[in-house]
């Protein structure tokens, strides 16, 4: 391996670790799959096959479709955060609108190949964050830019055992862009306040100052399970696994 790709990959693993505590405490993990199943608030996923967004969640629900179907969607997300405070060195951390807009697609196709055999593929999306603050921001060791993308493409087949009974399992492709920018913001101050002797420098480091600079992109790859019973047109109960992704 390369020292440039082991770069690449080193950096994509620091960014998605720096974002990821930030991002999963805030609840920024998409689910964003389906818009038919963002209507019901994604209850019942693993056993409702009432379009083709939902095979991407339990592949075993392939077997419930009769004939070739299509589903796409985009859930638009236009969040309104604005935060207020002052630093260690009284300047202000007020911003406002620091996430901008997203688009999150989806796309799904299910096919039957006869009675107990059928195929589905989707593209998805299931992690993203995006946060920015201007350069000269006082907090911005911890502002500056963060932008987080995923791409989930799933391909998968099904097998209905009996009329109660059907299997499906699923293979993901996944592909992940992260880039992340902090500046010095009141670093330079705070130093200066702490440490005298270093004041004449650190005292005229700029707020603009880039800091730290992470850009990088991976593909990972991971599997999916599901198992489907149905007791009767009235009844079904599912059992779904959604490996984790390895790089």
């Amino acid at each position: 391996m390369s020292q440039k790709t082991l770069f690449t990959k080193s950096a994509l693993a620091v960014a998605v670790a720096i974002i990821s505590t930030q991002a999963w405490s805030a609840g920024f993990q998409l689910n964003e799959f389906s818009s038919s199943g963002l209507g019901r608030a994604y209850s019942g996923e693993g056993a409702i096959a009432d379009d083709a967004g939902n095979v991407s969640r339990n592949p075993a629900l392939i077997t419930m479709f009769d004939r070739p179907t299509f589903s796409a969607g985009a859930v638009y997300i236009d969040p309104d955060v604005n935060i207020s405070g002052t630093s260690p060195s009284r300047r202000t951390l007020d911003a406002d609108n620091i996430a901008p807009t997203a688009w999150v697609p989806n796309v799904h196709f299910v096919a039957p190949i006869n009675d107990q055999f059928g195929w589905g593929a989707s593209i998805t999306s299931n992690y993203g964050l995006a946060t920015e603050f201007n350069d000269t921001y006082a907090g911005g060791s911890v502002g500056g830019t963060t932008d987080l993308e995923t791409m989930n493409l799933n391909l998968s087949g099904a097998y209905r055992l009996n009329e109660a009974w059907s299997f499906g399992l699923g293979f993901d492709a996944v592909y992940a862009r992260a880039k992340i920018e902090r500046f010095a913001g009141d670093l330079g101050q705070l130093v200066a306040a702490q440490n005298p002797a270093l004041a004449p420098v650190a005292g005229q480091i700029p707020s603009d100052t880039k800091i730290a600079h992470l850009n990088g992109n991976q593909w990972g790859f991971g599997w999916n399970a599901g198992i489907l019973y149905e007791l009767d047109k009235n009844n079904r109960y599912a059992l779904t696994l959604k490996a984790t992704t390895v790089a």
